[in-house]
């Protein structure tokens, strides 16, 4: 991978989190090394959760330290009288400084252990945040790039349209061709055919010389979004296109069942 798709690709950020396996903290251990821009991207994601953590911090209450204050004389208090009743021997008295100590103690350590908790909930929030921003702002850019790719081609001068009609046993299709007249290019907009049922794909076609020559195997699906330009073979010469109905694999020698077609 090179250094935006391992960027993009959330590794970055489970390996801050430490929720990647062995072999991943290796590997992407060995592409900060590698790229500078890898690096410091985790330096970008470990600020960012640390400073989400901290903003978002939960102080201990202060009853809590009152009831450890409570707690802890009282139990010193009940162990000073079992220990008079048990040995007839002098009794040493605890200094309150250090009982005292002993208290800011526990509660400086229960309050680590409740910071370090809402620190990792935090965290842990943040990090899957990020990626899911991440994750849509990639989205969107695909969606902007194939939107200004559908334009830009539907709105070049030397485009010339073709409207693919349904054949009679599928008056519902239509799909829509634009022939580059100085590229000979050919782009074709699957977006009105019917989805392809399991294990089925759409073919593109071209008649030259009264002939049907392929034209390549369409996707009417990307990444979940549907296709609404894609590119096909190019043909110099042609009197009409079409679209049939194959089974799922290599593009075939003949089309079998034809769903739109039109003339050029």
């Amino acid at each position: 991978m090179n250094e935006q798709e391992i960027i993009s690709s959330g590794l970055l950020e489970l390996y801050v989190m430490g929720n990647t396996t062995a072999e991943e903290t290796l590997n992407v251990e060995a592409w900060a090394k590698l790229y500078p821009d890898v690096a410091t991207e985790i330096a970008a994601i470990q600020r960012v959760m640390e400073n989400y953590a901290q903003a978002t911090a939960i102080t201990p209450a202060a009853k809590v330290k009152e009831n450890i204050f409570k707690a802890i004389q009282t139990d010193t208090a009940s162990a000073i009288t079992k220990n008079k009743e048990a040995v007839a021997a002098k009794v040493y008295s605890i200094s309150p400084f250090w009982k005292y100590a002993a208290a800011a103690s526990i509660a400086l350590l229960i309050g680590s252990i409740i910071f370090n908790y809402a620190f990792y909930n935090k965290y842990q929030s943040a990090s899957n945040d990020l990626v899911a921003t991440r994750t849509e702002l990639q989205k969107q850019k695909d969606l902007a790039e194939s939107m200004h790719n559908y334009m830009k081609i539907t709105g070049d001068k030397n485009a010339m349209s073709v409207s693919l009609k349904g054949m009679p046993d599928v008056p519902e299709a239509a799909a829509r061709i634009y022939w580059m007249q100085d590229s000979h290019e050919v782009y074709i907009d699957p977006s009105n055919l019917p989805e392809a049922p399991e294990g089925m794909q759409y073919q593109f076609w071209a008649i030259v010389d009264g002939k049907p020559v392929s034209g390549g195997m369409i996707n009417t699906l990307k990444d979940g979004r549907v296709v609404h330009v894609q590119k096909m073979k190019a043909f110099g010469n042609a009197q009409a296109f079409a679209v049939s109905l194959e089974k799922a694999g290599p593009e075939k020698s003949a089309p079998s069942h034809v769903f739109v077609m039109g003339n050029l």
